[in-house]
């Protein structure tokens, strides 16, 4: 039994939390993934959640938004200019 870790609880990695989730595809496969919304993690950028298929994945992606978190919010201003940019020359006509 030392073995057996319950995948369902949340889980935590250099403070941040995440979870595991288990699901029924819509063609009845079981599908798995991990889930991280933390709000101090993500603050500062228009990501508000992410996932990822296994343990490691989310644990690389959880070290990139900490390590690089100078660099991805540079990104993120980068982004929000060309976006208001954007807007105020074409406008949002037609867009929705």
């Amino acid at each position: 039994m030392d073995n057996i870790i319950d995948m369902n609880k949340q889980k935590t990695y250099r403070n941040v939390p995440y979870t595991y989730h288990e699901w029924t595809t819509f063609d009845g496969k079981l599908a798995t993934g991990y889930h991280c919304e933390d709000v101090k993690l993500l603050d500062g950028l228009n990501t508000v959640s992410f996932g990822s298929k296994t343990i490691t994945e989310m644990q690389d992606k959880i070290d990139n938004y900490i390590d690089n978190r100078k660099e991805n919010l540079e990104w993120q201003a980068q982004y929000d200019k060309a976006e208001a940019e954007y807007y105020e020359k074409y406008g949002t006509v037609g867009e929705f």
